[in-house]
């Protein structure tokens, strides 16, 4: 028997899910809420005959016992394994003296940061926490929220902390190497916080591994973290998402500020999904762990030009180390992130001289309306580069466009990249075609200056199906009436930007479809920058073809069209299947196998008119 199948036999899933979802019993099954996203109507169902789970609400998410460990705790495979293995008291390896020695340890680490904790809370309850109480009330934090996130007061004594973890049996190596106390050149062992309030960090399953410590006498620095040790590493841990993981799942959103008290604040209002950076730039683990729980970052920190500069900074380091190309390095890189990875990033501008604490308490209304206008990282960027930027000052404007050329060139999509061309060139007051001229440059790894590609074209020489059947929609008045007529005939809806599967194609057609003139030359003088780039290269595309006469052009246009509608029927039956081979829930496989049955006919009736049709003149 493997690992996996015995843990999958020792820990039972019903009871692993029940510690975090309120489960009733439905039939043989198992019913409650799903703890990845929110719902009113229960549609999270464990299956106890098959130790499976499965949502048939909106997220659709479905798994055993690994995958709800691994998605519910925002780990992978790995650590999900570890975890489990722990809870069914199963060794995964061997281990040898010294993995038994440094496993220990670290759980002797673990133990005295937790006796620690305890004592700075016992302090801050005491006489001697005033001035930590003081400036808790000021900044109008509740004992509640004080309580829940454990904060406490590291006593103004050289040797305070180490006299309490010394006298229960901890050694004084055992307080340097968890970063509780420090050791001179001379030998002296010494408290490492004194006189300041501290915020107990916590990993992503809520063990403490560390602490964050405010000063309360103005002495530097402001904010002393622990040193990195075998537990804190602040690259990789943000404030609070132990706390905040159920709410990031729920919303799908995160938000990432810079203060501690900020992301208390936060939590203390209702708004769960926000966690804390500590001090350094936002990188790669962060990102990594939080892409397993939210598809939308949103970057709040502070107004001021420092925080600015911060943010940009931060950006900056994402940026590097996500990017997984060996293309120049550009701002704008992060951006292929997003795209890779479908995540969503974006920076909350915030009103000057107000932190979020302040916004969140002041008037939490305002906060909400800043998080859902949040700006996107090309928008954040124009934003900072304007705002330092004198447009009467023609060296200003060059030093605006080579500040941002480098942002556009990394956007991916040509209608978005199109319209911050299009955007520039009107700040710096010079023709498109001369940022388009410097863009094309940038973008040419050679560093030629050759001109602009006149058109997008995702692959080089290619003029699919999608193409064929944009140009016969372009070149006739009422070619999507007759397309949409033949669908019609097949007992069909209407032709949809949802059967291209190509974004630009797509969103071409959406333009056709809504415009209000027919006429072609109007039409393209409607469309933006980039859709006329795409209008450019489906044309383009057609004259070099090999010449088709006007009836095989109609013919083969409506061919096309039923061809992207069978296409798109396929691909949605093979969804539904992977569907009911995904649920162990009968009354919904009976629905999906309905929708099968649907799709089924639709395709054999497309099958039978493209049967009654000339062959396309295009390879698929």
């Amino acid at each position: 028997m493997s690992v996996t199948d015995e843990i999958k036999q020792r820990v039972d899933l019903v009871d692993l899910v029940s510690e975090s979802v309120s489960l009733r019993k439905a039939g043989r099954n198992f019913k409650g809420l799903c703890p990845f996203h929110q719902e009113k109507t229960p549609s999270f169902v464990v299956f106890p005959e098959t130790q499976g789970w499965h949502c048939f609400g909106a997220c659709g998410e479905g798994g055993d016992v690994f995958s709800f460990v691994q998605k519910h705790e925002g780990v992978d495979f790995g650590e999900a394994l570890g975890i489990l293995a722990r809870r069914a008291g199963i060794s995964l390896d061997p281990q040898t003296p010294e993995m038994i020695q440094e496993e220990e340890q670290r759980d002797r680490l673990l133990e005295v940061l937790e006796a620690a904790t305890a004592f700075f809370q016992e302090r801050l309850a005491s006489p001697e926490g005033e001035p930590a109480q003081t400036y808790l009330a000021g900044r109008g934090m509740s004992s509640e929220a004080s309580a829940d996130f454990r904060l406490g007061y590291s006593p103004n004594s050289w040797r305070a902390l180490i006299t309490r973890l010394t006298a229960i049996g901890y050694t004084r190596e055992e307080l340097i190497d968890s970063g509780l106390a420090s050791q001179s050149d001379e030998g002296r062992v010494f408290d490492r916080f004194r006189h300041r309030l501290m915020f107990p960090i916590d990993d992503a399953r809520g063990r403490i591994v560390g602490f964050g410590a405010r000063t309360l006498d103005g002495s530097p620095p402001k904010y002393l973290n622990s040193p990195e040790t075998r537990l804190f590493d602040k690259s990789r841990l943000l404030y609070a998402l132990s706390k905040a993981r159920q709410a990031i799942r729920a919303e799908s959103t995160v938000v990432i500020v810079e203060g501690y008290m900020d992301a208390i604040a936060a939590h203390e209002c209702g708004y769960g999904n926000v966690v804390a950076s500590m001090g350094t730039a936002i990188g790669e683990p962060h990102l990594r762990s939080l892409t397993r729980l939210a598809g939308r970052f949103v970057l709040a920190l502070d107004p001021d030009a420092a925080g600015n500069a911060a943010t940009l900074r931060g950006l900056d380091v994402a940026r590097e180390a996500l990017q997984g190309d060996a293309a120049p390095v550009y701002e704008g890189g992060l951006l292929r992130f997003e795209s890779r990875l479908e995540a969503e990033i974006r920076v909350a501008v915030l009103p000057d001289g107000l932190d979020p604490d302040e916004i969140i308490r002041r008037n939490p209304s305002e906060w909400e309306r800043l998080i859902a206008e949040a700006r996107s990282v090309v928008e954040y960027n124009f934003d900072v580069a304007l705002a330092e930027t004198d447009l009467s000052d023609a060296k200003d404007k060059a030093r605006l466009a080579r500040r941002l050329l480098p942002v556009i060139a990394s956007v991916s999509d040509p209608v978005e990249r199109a319209h911050y061309v299009e955007k520039l060139a009107r700040q710096v007051q010079v023709d498109p075609r001369v940022v388009e001229q410097e863009l094309a440059t940038m973008r040419d790894p050679r560093g030629s200056r050759r001109a602009p590609e006149p058109g997008p074209e995702p692959v080089e020489g290619t003029f699919g199906v999608e193409e064929y059947a944009l140009t016969f929609l372009l070149r006739s008045a009422d070619a999507l009436a007759a397309a949409n007529a033949a669908l019609a005939a097949a007992g069909l809806e209407p032709l949809a930007g949802g059967d291209f599967l190509d974004p630009a194609n797509r969103s071409l057609f959406d333009a056709l479809a809504g415009a209000e003139t027919k006429d072609r030359l109007a039409f393209r003088s409607s469309l933006g920058s980039g859709l006329r780039q795409r209008f450019d290269f489906v044309e383009r595309r057609w004259a070099r073809s090999p010449e088709v006469d006007e009836s095989a052009l109609r013919q083969d246009g409506v061919t096309a069209c039923l061809r992207l509608r069978e296409r798109r029927l396929r691909n949605e039956m093979h969804l539904l299947q992977l569907a009911i081979e995904g649920s162990d829930d009968e009354e919904e496989k009976r629905g999906y196998q309905n929708a099968i049955g649907r799709s089924s006919r639709q395709v054999f009736f497309m099958s039978k008119a493209l049967a009654d049709r000339s062959s396309l003149r295009v390879k698929e």
